[in-house]
């Protein structure tokens, strides 16, 4: 079951779906999220390690953290 199916089931969501990038290794770390007293756990990018690709299959370089969107990539 993915994330996303996930939340849906679960009646929420934390994230957006877009942009959708594919890498071939990455670091991933647990992030916790409370919602209404309960505890869940997702996998989180941390660092990433090797060639990354868009929807397109278009290498590209994802930035971890940004103030928007758009500067993702």
């Amino acid at each position: 079951m993915t994330l996303k199916i996930e939340q849906k089931l679960d009646g929420y969501t934390f994230t957006e779906s877009k942009p959708r990038i594919y890498t071939t290794g990455a670091f991933l770390v647990p992030m916790e999220i409370v919602k209404n007293g309960e505890k869940r756990y997702v996998w989180v990018v941390d660092e990433f390690n090797d060639d990354t690709y868009n929807d397109n299959g278009i290498m590209c370089s994802p930035n971890l953290y940004t103030s928007d969107k758009e500067n993702l990539l």
